[in-house]
Parts: structure tokens; sequence; C-alpha cells
């Protein structure tokens, strides 16, 4: 029998590529399609292109030339840091901006604001939008895993998108909101919420939260690109704000527990440092730690493997500890069961 937090949950994008929402790469591919066919993004295309190539450039410094270099969040939090201009920390060691960029978007840099504004209205409204039911049916499993377990199911995600929430139903969901719809830490400490539920913690935040005057976040169904409660790129998980502050700190206090034998990443790509800094540390304290990563693998196994012991750059041998399961998402939670991660984690084998 599967103790309690015996494993947690980690989606990333590729969770809900069965659900037709694109990845962070897949969205880039819309901003293009966008910036060349439709006649309100048309005048930013120079803008895009000068930024996509400062982008490009500053990843090839560094020997990096993996075709990722490019997705939805480093282009975002390029834009936001581009915005601060004069009021970046490090403007007074900066002799101009490149001349290019004042040809496509002048000194004032309002172009930039525009069209991360059309970006952010975009993914929020359209691209992580769950349309049909049917397409997002597949995380209903999660429930049907949850009342097997017979305990509180952790799941945490890196997307936006309310694919859980409503695949399992928001009654059987507990993300951190009261009555009143207002965002706060204590609801998801233990003594606050039933055993039998599951526990979602949108580490990025969720495309229906929305920041409020007052610095809280609240659930709402009208949320515009100005107030929304998200967070872009890797740099940039770690907020020093809840509810952001907080949820990380839940995750590497999972990870870290001496009970959680499995952490299973689905459509996780292993690019975020942060996350992948957390994962690392709890891998070295805890010997036995396996990670089960369920993805659709385009290259070998046991390549895929030792990119993933790349990223997460942890100097212990990981070769019995990290698990591919060459799956898509939706193929695997169709399966799961308890005696599924049962066999991951090893019945006989003694605790850490």
């Amino acid at each position: 029998m599967l103790e309690s937090d015996s494993f947690i949950f980690l989606l990333g994008a590729g969770a809900s590529l069965d659900a037709n929402i694109p990845i962070s790469s897949g969205m880039i591919d819309r901003v293009e399609t966008l910036i060349k066919s439709d006649d309100t993004w048309k005048k930013y295309k120079d803008l895009y292109y000068c930024i996509k190539s400062g982008i490009i450039n500053a990843a090839g410094i560094t020997g990096n030339f993996s075709s990722n270099v490019v997705n939805i969040e480093t282009l975002v939090n390029t834009m936001e840091e581009l915005l601060k201009s004069n009021l970046h920390p490090l403007y007074p060691f900066i002799g101009s901006w490149i001349p290019r960029l004042n040809e496509v978007c002048g000194y004032k840099f309002d172009m930039i604001g525009e069209l991360k504004k059309l970006i952010v209205e975009k993914l929020c409204t359209d691209w992580t939008k769950c349309a049909h039911a049917e397409n997002y049916k597949y995380y209903s499993n999660f429930l049907r895993l949850q009342n097997d377990y017979n305990y509180s199911l952790p799941i945490f995600t890196l997307n936006y998108d309310l694919c859980v929430e409503n695949a399992v139903g928001k009654e059987n969901v507990q993300r951190g909101f009261d009555k009143n719809h207002i965002w706060s830490w204590e609801n998801l400490e233990e003594d606050s919420y039933i055993t039998e539920d599951i526990k979602l913690y949108k580490l990025h935040g969720s495309m229906d939260w929305k920041k409020l005057e007052t610095g809280e976040v609240e659930e709402s169904d009208n949320v515009s690109p100005n107030d929304t409660a998200i967070i872009f790129g890797t740099a940039y998980k770690l907020q020093y704000v809840d509810p952001f502050l907080y949820l990380v700190n839940v995750f590497r206090k999972k990870t870290l527990a001496g009970n959680t034998k499995v952490i299973i990443c689905i459509g996780y790509s292993f690019n975020d440092e942060h996350i992948n800094g957390i994962m690392s540390q709890s891998l070295e304290k805890n010997k036995k730690q396996k990670i089960i990563s369920i993805a659709p693998v385009t290259t070998d196994i046991e390549q895929e493997r030792k990119r993933i012991v790349e990223q997460l750059k942890v100097n212990s041998n990981l070769d019995d500890r990290i698990i591919i399961e060459n799956k898509t998402a939706q193929s695997w939670l169709e399966t799961v069961t308890c005696k599924v991660i049962e066999d991951y984690i090893g019945v006989n084998e003694e605790p850490f």
C-alpha cells in the first residue's frame, strides 16, 4: 500500500499538449504567424525579429544553440527587462541599447509594451484556454487515482491552463482560495483541507488568477492582461511575493521529504533551472528517490536519460533512478493505478 505523500506529480507544458494547448515553443510559432498575417500584429514584425535575434545571440555566446532558446517565457521576460529601461539596475553599466532596437521602436519602448500586452492577452484568452471538454478529459484520471490512493494527491504544475480543475471538478481541488475567492496560504496548510482531495499547486500562476490593488490574488472569470497573476521564465519563477514564494517552498519541502520516494514528471522538459535545482538537491539528499519522466521520446531512451541527468546536474549516479516512460500524458494517465506507482517505488524497498 502506498503511504501518504509517497509520491508527487510535476506537470510541464507537455502534459496539456494532448488537450490541444501548445507548448512554449509552439506559442512562438503562433506569434510568428500573427506578425506575418494579422494586420494588428504586422507593425511589430521588425521589433520581434530584433528581440529574437538578441535572445539567440545571447544564448550563443554561452554555447547554447538549441532550437528552444526562444520560447514564450524568454520572449516575455526579455521584453519586461527592456521596458525597465533606465530603471533597470544594470542601466548605468550599459553604454547604449543596440542601435537597431531604437530604430524599430524609438527611445520610449512603448511598442515593446504593446507587443507584450498582445502576447499575454492571446496566452490568457486563447492559447491556454481549454475549449473542448473531450480534449482534456484524460486529466479526470487524477480523480480516479486519488480515490484509489485515499490520501490527498499533491499535483504541482508549471502550466497556466485550467485543464485539471475543469476535468476533475473544482469542488475536488484545493488551490488555496477561500469562499470569497481570495488566495491565502492558510488554505493549503495540512489542517485546513480534507485528506481525500487533490491539492493543486500552480507554481507559475493561472489564467484565472487576478492581481488586486490590495496585493491579494483573486480567482476570477474576468482577468485582463494587465492584472493577470502569472509569471514567466526560468530566472523569474521564484518571486518574493505570495502565492509564488509559498508555492515553490511547498514544492521544495515536499521533494526533500524523506517519505517522497518518486517525483512523477508529466510533460516536463527539464529546462527550468530553478525547478531542476530543487529536484537535484532532493535527489542528492534522498539517495533512493526516483524521477519518473512521462513524455514522448524522439531519441534513444538512454540518450534521453543522459539529457535529463545533464539538465539536473547531479553528482550522484542516477542510472537506476531516472525512469523514462515513452508515452503521452493522455496514454499514461488513462492506465495509471496505485499499483503502477508502487512498482516504480519498489514495494519491497526499505525506507530511505
